[in-house]
């Protein structure tokens, strides 16, 4: 089991670790899916009676098995933000190719035992802009792959490999290394002639999107983990301890903030706020979901996506690990303790549950919402009424039997009436999107844990290793 398998969803508990007087290497092998563990515990319940890993006590059940209805398929030129477009709603992206490889392409160091690659690739101008786990940014031709110009927004000695601990504490500051000594955030987003990026640490950074020159550089007082979302000349991201900040897009000053409950008890993920208009909609990792006013902060309503008596570890995380997505004035959340929610984005009410969870970004395209959830699931929801159109169930272990080696599914991506996976064993999945056939599988040859993005019909993917990919 490599490194990067084992740290690649580790709850970062912060205060519990420092306090118990219990061996945190237990701790964190309670808290890890990647641990390798096998159930053949001989305390453990017959196989018939065991709970999934993730399992959140209740299980989503196909209401009617409809066939699901998609709008007609549309061609993004851009993917300028971590999941797209400020509200994360990118309808039916088209891509009438097969999807063959079309480029592969370093950019820079992949993940490893002090920091990983999290940052989704973002696309502009036939662009496609990335972060590595070392803080190198590059600029590729998205046609040819070719190099446009690649900086590091960081010393070359920040961050660097050697000493630590055999499972990283991140944020945990020790004799040796500060707050920063682990990097496990990391996002970038290209609007207005500039790129911006953060890498899991105490910076932001503005680029010149035509040659990578900083032009500002801003400090927060922790590590930033939320992915920056660009809209009306600000930049949104989330700290550590939960603080959301705005900054200006030109200066790099901070306009606002906002303290949600501070809760150290997340995945290792970077979701990013969504917005429309006047509306910034906040994941955190309490589980809380705030809609504030872009202009000065003002919380408009919010609510609580936590889930009490999670039957495993990992399941009473409440982190709101995927990012949120608006859609016809309505707003789609899940929780990782498992409750998946609709609210009407201006009252805050909501309109539905479903008893699921993820680590990425629901698709929502027409009236579905197509989501693969933390049991290796994907499945579609009526956006409307919350029921469930139809659930394909994807390898959840390398060793099903005996439940060894949890994989990890990142996505999905609609591109030309096709649901794409990605997986940690380096495996894309092709799924028809009326009734959740799995149509083709295609080996990446690299694990992957970031979702793909499209744009210009062509699908670009980041894998653990440090290299991008062109399929189109």
């Amino acid at each position: 089991m490599t490194p990067t398998l084992r740290i690649a969803m580790l709850a970062v508990l912060t205060g519990s670790f420092v306090l118990a007087g219990c061996s945190a290497a237990d701790r964190i092998a309670q808290l890890n899916p990647f641990s390798g563990g096998s159930a053949e515990d001989p305390d453990a319940p017959p196989r018939d009676q065991r709970v999934p890993v993730l399992g959140v006590g209740d299980s989503l059940e196909v209401s009617g098995g409809s066939r699901v209805n998609l709008p007609p398929a549309y061609v993004n030129d851009s993917w300028p933000q971590p999941d797209g477009f400020p509200t994360h709603s990118m309808q039916h992206t088209q891509a009438r190719g097969d999807l063959q490889r079309l480029w592969r392409v370093d950019i820079g160091a992949g993940s490893n035992r002090n920091r990983r690659i999290n940052a989704r690739p973002v696309v502009l101008d036939d662009t496609v802009y990335t972060v590595a786990a070392d803080g190198r940014v590059t600029a590729t031709n998205a046609d040819t792959g070719e190099r446009r110009w690649q900086v590091r927004v960081e010393p070359r000695d920040a961050g660097e490999d050697g000493g630590g601990l055999p499972l990283p504490l991140p944020f945990i500051g020790r004799e040796g290394g500060g707050p920063d000594r682990y990097a496990f955030g990391g996002g970038i987003a290209v609007d207005g002639g500039r790129v911006f990026v953060h890498t899991g640490r105490r910076f932001l950074v503005a680029l010149d999107a035509s040659n990578g020159e900083e032009i500002w550089r801003e400090t927060s007082l922790t590590p930033l983990i939320a992915a920056p979302t660009v809209a009306d000349g600000r930049v949104y991201s989330i700290t550590h301890e939960n603080e959301l900040i705005a900054f200006d897009a030109s200066t790099g000053s901070v306009q606002w903030t906002h303290a949600a409950i501070a809760d150290s008890a997340r995945l290792l993920t970077a979701p990013s706020v969504a917005v429309q208009g006047d509306v910034v909609v906040a994941p955190f990792s309490s589980g809380e979901l705030i809609a504030l006013r872009a202009q000065n902060g003002t919380v408009l309503w919010s609510d609580s996506l936590t889930r009490a008596g999670g039957l495993t570890p990992m399941s009473s995380i409440n982190d709101i690990a995927g990012s949120p997505v608006i859609g016809d004035s309505n707003v789609y959340a899940l929780s990782h303790s498992g409750i998946m929610a609709a609210f009407d984005m201006r009252s805050g009410e909501r309109s539905w549950t479903q008893p699921a969870s993820t680590l990425h970004a629901p698709w929502l395209a027409g009236n579905y919402l197509f989501v693969v959830t933390g049991d290796a699931q994907v499945a579609a929801f009526d956006r409307q009424s919350g029921d469930v159109a139809w659930i394909t169930q994807l390898e959840a272990f390398r060793n099903e039997r005996r439940r060894r080696d949890r994989i990890v599914w990142a996505g999905p991506i609609l591109a030309g009436n096709r649901l794409l996976a990605v997986s940690s064993q380096g495996e894309m999945v092709i799924i028809n999107p009326a009734d959740g056939e799995v149509q083709e599988r295609r080996d990446l040859g690299d694990e992957v844990f970031i979702a793909p993005v499209i744009a210009n019909e062509t699908v670009y993917i980041v894998t653990d290793s440090g290299r991008l990919i062109a399929l189109r």
